[in-house]
């Protein structure tokens, strides 16, 4: 009688160990070196709520504007970049991704995108803008790609932009 305890034990012991050990084997998704960033930002669209608007950002592409919200980011080797900002500056609309070429810059990129958004949750002339860029802002990471995102109130941030 003690013996089959004692087995029952150990056998429960081994299990519990096996379901440990296995939920130690998950790991993050990294997206493949040189996936379009287009991919995850569409992942994005694709997952906004049926019943809101369309979102309406534009691809920005000039070095100046660029680097006037991100300082920084052009002294770093970038593989890809994306940037889609609204029509009007203000309006806390704003999807940005990256592939750095050197994985140790990606806590910088990750860096200047948080001095982004703290810079819009800054904006005190415009109370509404700023309490979306402190509620609904982050900024994520896997592998060389960082993203920054903010969303307007009710639309959907992937929990892992680059799991698509």
């Amino acid at each position: 009688m003690k013996s089959i305890k004692r087995l029952t034990a150990l056998l429960l012991v081994l299990v519990m160990i096996a379901s440990l050990c296995g939920c130690s084997n998950e790991k993050e998704k990294v997206p493949a070196p040189g996936t379009p960033l287009d991919t995850f930002y569409q992942a994005i669209l694709d997952v906004q709520p049926e019943d809101k608007d369309e979102l309406i950002l534009f691809e920005e592409t000039a070095p100046d504007l660029i680097a006037n919200f991100y300082p920084g980011l052009d002294q770093i080797a970038l593989n890809q970049q994306v940037f889609h900002m609204p029509p009007i500056v203000t309006h806390p609309c704003e999807i940005v991704l990256v592939e750095v070429a050197d994985a140790g810059d990606v806590q910088t990129v990750a860096e200047i995108f948080q001095t982004r958004i703290d810079m819009g949750a800054d904006m005190t002339h415009y109370p509404d803008s700023a309490a979306g860029w402190q509620r609904y802002a982050q900024v994520q990471s896997s592998g060389n790609f960082v993203c920054m995102i903010v969303l307007p109130e009710g639309y959907v941030i992937p929990e892992n932009v680059f799991e698509v």
